[in-house]
C-alpha cells in the first residue's frame, strides 16, 4: 500500500471508519464489460513543462489545485475528485496519474471536498463540485480552460461522486471517468462475507452516514439510498462514462461499477467499462502499479480525446 493511502487508512480509522477489506472477491459476471490484462510496464513518469498552482480557494475554506499545460489554450478541463472512503478526500492524491492527463493536453484540477468527517452527506458533495466547476468556468479566460469541454474524473469514493455529478444536468459535463467508484450504496458489499456487509452498511458507518446522515442504517431507509445511487439517475442525456474496475476489488466489488454500466446502456448512453484481470482497489491493493500503467492511462487518455478532443 502506498504512504498517501496509509494516510488515509489512518485518518479513517482515527474517526472510527476503519477501511475494511474483504478476504473474498466478489464475483464479475457483466456480459457488456471488456475484460482486459495489464501490463504494468511501462509506468507513467513525472510529467514535465506544466504550470502547477496549488491551494487556490473555491469554496470557503475548500481548495483545489490546478496543473495547466504549455501553449495557449483553451483546453478542456478533467476536474479530479480524490477518493478516501467518504472520510477523507485530499486533492494531492493520484499525483502522476494527473500529471499524465495534463501533459496530453488538459488542464486538471484537483479538489478538496466535504466528508462525514465535517458532517457532510452526498449532497454537500455535490454542491462543492457544482461550486468548484463554476469557480474553473469564471476563472477560464485566466487558466486557459475552454468551459463547454469538461469532464469529471474521481476513484473510489470520489468515482461515486463523479458519476453523481455526472447524472446532474446543471453541471455541463461532457464526459466522466469512474475509477472503481460505488453505485448502489445499499449493497455497497454484496458478495463480501457477512461482517463486511454489516461493518459497512449498519449504523455508525461512514457509507449511509454519507448519504442518510449519522447513526442510520441503509437498510432502514431504502428510498433515500436509492436516490443516492447514480443509476437511478441516469437519462439518455447523460454523458459519455469510461468505468473501469478490478476482478480482485475487495473495498468496492465490481458488480458496482457493472450495475452502472448497464444502467447507462439501457438509457442509450455511450458507456465503456473495463475489467481490469487481478486488479484491486487501486493503491489499496497489493498491485497498484496496473492503476499507475501506460496501457490503462492510454485508456483514460483516448477517452477524453475522443469526447473532449485535443
Amino acid at each position: 500500500m502506498k504512504l498517501s493511502m496509509r494516510i488515509i487508512a489512518a485518518l479513517a480509522t482515527l474517526q472510527g471508519h476503519p477501511i475494511r477489506f474483504s478476504t473474498v472477491a466478489a464475483p464479475e459476471k457483466d456480459p457488456d464489460s471488456i475484460a482486459i490484462e495489464v501490463n504494468p510496464d511501462p509506468q507513467i513518469g513525472r510529467a514535465r513543462n506544466l504550470r502547477s498552482t496549488k491551494g487556490i480557494g473555491y469554496a470557503g475554506k475548500l481548495k483545489l489545485d490546478l496543473l495547466i499545460p504549455q501553449g495557449s489554450g483553451p483546453r478542456p478541463l478533467v476536474l479530479y475528485l480524490p477518493g478516501g472512503g467518504f472520510v477523507a478526500a485530499r486533492r494531492m492524491m493520484a499525483a502522476k496519474q494527473r500529471q499524465y492527463l495534463a501533459a496530453a493536453g488538459y488542464v486538471v484540477a484537483s479538489i478538496d471536498y466535504r466528508t462525514t468527517t465535517v458532517g457532510a452527506t452526498y449532497r454537500d458533495g455535490l454542491t462543492d463540485v457544482a461550486a468548484a466547476l463554476e469557480f474553473l468556468r469564471s476563472h477560464a479566460t485566466e487558466y486557459g480552460i475552454d468551459p463547454d469541454r469538461v469532464a469529471v474524473w474521481g476513484e473510489s469514493a470520489g468515482g461515486y461522486l463523479a458519476s453523481m455529478a455526472g447524472t446532474e444536468p446543471g453541471n455541463r459535463i461532457t464526459a466522466v471517468v469512474d475509477f472503481f467508484g460505488a453505485s448502489d450504496l445499499a449493497s455497497i458489499a454484496e458478495g463480501f462475507e457477512g461482517e463486511i456487509v454489516a461493518a459497512l452498511t449498519g449504523p455508525g458507518a461512514a457509507i449511509p452516514a454519507y448519504v442518510l446522515g449519522p447513526d442510520r442504517a441503509a437498510a432502514d431507509h431504502p428510498d433515500e439510498m436509492r436516490q443516492a445511487d447514480p443509476a437511478t439517475r441516469v437519462t439518455a442525456d447523460t454523458p459519455p462514462f469510461l468505468l473501469l474496475h478490478g476482478d480482485d476489488d475487495r473495498v468496492i466489488p465490481p458488480m458496482q461499477t457493472a450495475r452502472l454500466h448497464q444502467a447507462l446502456r439501457e438509457a442509450g448512453v455511450d458507456s465503456t467499462r473495463y475489467v481490469v484481470t487481478g486488479g484491486g482497489h487501486g493503491d489499496l491493493s497489493d498491485n497498484p502499479e496496473l492503476w499507475t500503467s501506460k496501457q490503462l492511462m492510454d485508456l483514460v487518455v483516448d477517452f477524453l480525446r475522443t469526447q473532449l478532443g485535443h
